[in-house]
């Protein structure tokens, strides 16, 4: 029998699945960035190069396939992280936290010597 899918799980599917996405758009940048500074005849043949951007564009379609673009979905992993934390936790942070080290007092003032 199969289970029902929580919204957890495709939240999460859809975030591994984006950002894949999104590691193809920065290969196939940096190849045409590569392209436009020269770079590219550093590191490969003329035809290794094309080859290597055709790949690069038809797994940046794959990608975007099964993730389109979505200005609201797509954000990074610390925007994400910080979009998610409850708010008690930032004004608990914000507070000074009492420590160990308030409470140690020095044996010996080696000011005064």
């Amino acid at each position: 029998m199969s289970q029902p899918v929580s919204q957890a799980s495709l939240k999460s599917g859809r975030n591994l699945v984006t950002r894949w996405r999104i590691l193809a758009q920065r290969r196939l940048d940096h190849l045409v960035e590569l392209y436009k500074s020269g770079r590219w005849k550093l590191y490969y043949t003329e035809s290794n190069f094309l080859e290597t951007v055709q790949e690069a564009r038809a797994n940046l379609k794959v990608w975007q396939k099964l993730a389109p673009s979505d200005t609201v979905l797509d954000k990074t992993v610390e925007v994400a992280i910080a979009q998610e934390e409850p708010a008690e936790l930032h004004t608990a942070n914000a507070l000074p936290q009492p420590s160990l080290l308030d409470s140690v007092r020095p044996q010996h003032d080696f000011r005064k010597l």
